[in-house]
């Protein structure tokens, strides 16, 4: 029975916008936005940022310059922030996880949009714990990455669920015998959730 449940960010509790964002930035760079989406969809200097190796002033001028891209850090963090937006349907889901399981974040991120998701979503005011990829040097799906979560909680996996939208990493966790679930839409959750707690 689980008393944990892990919750990825991006595509679980708040929408990502990956057409917005590529092309806003295509709109000021001098390449193709074939190229754009390539280098922003997970592409190797976002991993890097993701995973800690950059910070965020040297992410955005490593990012700007393979871009072609000439903007301040100031203006590159708003545009940047565009992939994000409410997942409002989630939040009476989440608040009603809260009062049985303890509930922890498991996201690969970057300073940038955590930043501004502390901000901005107030669901993550029901999250005990915060586990970010460019804090611990390690991203999803690598099995990694949900061992150190195991760790640092002190919890065995068979106490803990883990929630995320893309299949390759709910298959990883599995790995490491923790139950998990592919995030389709809210209501498939809610019907997720039915079944296995």
């Amino acid at each position: 029975m689980a008393k944990t449940i892990i919750f990825d960010l991006g595509g679980v509790l708040v929408h990502l916008h990956w057409d917005r964002l590529c092309e806003s930035l295509a709109g000021l760079s001098s390449r193709s936005i074939d190229f754009v989406r390539s280098e922003v969809i997970n592409g190797p200097i976002v991993a890097e940022c993701m995973k800690g190796a950059l910070k965020p002033l040297d992410f955005q001028q490593k990012l700007c310059d393979k871009l072609g891209i000439e903007i301040t850090y100031e203006a590159f963090a708003d545009i940047w922030d565009l992939l994000l937006s409410p997942n409002e349907g989630i939040n009476p889901i989440v608040r009603e996880l809260e009062k049985g399981y303890r509930l922890v974040l498991g996201s690969n991120t970057d300073p940038i949009h955590f930043a501004y998701s502390l901000e901005q979503f107030a669901v993550l005011k029901h999250f005990d714990r915060f586990f970010l990829s460019y804090e611990m040097g390690l991203l999803k799906p690598d099995p990694a990455f949900f061992l150190e979560i195991l760790h640092r909680i002190d919890m065995p996996p068979c106490d803990c669920l883990f929630i995320d939208d893309r299949p390759e990493n709910v298959n990883s966790a599995r790995t490491t015998g923790i139950a998990a679930l592919v995030f389709e839409d809210n209501e498939k959750l809610q019907t997720d959730l039915a079944g296995l707690l």
